[in-house]
């Protein structure tokens, strides 16, 4: 994830979109990536996702394929990901799923609420889709099961009121490279 990190800061999250280094590189794809960093939608936010547990709008996830390092990575064009999510439990996680960042002012780490005792599954969504529509956020379906998308939607779990966090997870369908990060659940992150 740093090299990710330091991909976006070094180049400029704008910057790799306009075409930072060869950037978009047109054809088939079947360059399996160097790394995937998920971003918050269309903003290009690689740190704090937060959703609002009463919120009337999921987050918007998005993923990105790179081939290579440094300063000059290749964004792989049209790349396509699997999506899965589940619940962070910070007894039993590593510090890296178990702490999340906030930003910019004050930027830190923080620790993971506890894990909620109610699980039910954690829905990833899409807008206007032909999975079974949710019912917390009208217009969005539930992905079904091993579609790919570069984009989805997550929000808060039906029925689940106290904070806690989730990991969402892209896997590149080329290569199985994959990419994640947490979301904070939360009224006040």
């Amino acid at each position: 994830m740093r090299l990710a990190l330091s991909m976006l800061t070094a180049c400029g999250l704008a910057a790799l979109l306009a075409g930072c280094g060869s950037g978009f590189a047109g054809g088939n794809v079947t360059t399996v990536p160097s790394v995937v960093v998920l971003t918050e939608g269309p903003s290009g936010n690689t740190n704090d996702f937060f959703v609002s547990p009463g919120g009337t709008a999921p987050l918007g996830v998005s993923a990105i394929a790179y081939e290579g390092g440094g300063v000059n990575p290749t964004i792989i064009p049209d790349e396509l990901f699997t999506w899965a999510a589940r619940y962070v439990n910070p007894l039993t996680d590593p510090p890296g799923i178990a702490t999340y960042t906030v930003g910019p002012s004050p930027n830190g780490f923080k620790t993971c609420p506890a894990m909620p005792t109610f699980l039910p599954p954690v829905p990833i969504l899409q807008q206007r889709g032909s999975g079974t529509p949710s019912t917390l956020y009208p217009g969005y379906t539930v992905l079904p099961a091993n579609q790919a998308a570069v984009q989805v939607f997550i929000g808060a779990v039906p029925g689940v009121t106290a904070p806690y966090c989730l990991v969402i997870q892209a896997t590149s369908v080329t290569g199985a490279v994959i990419g994640a990060h947490n979301v904070v659940v939360s009224s006040s992150p």
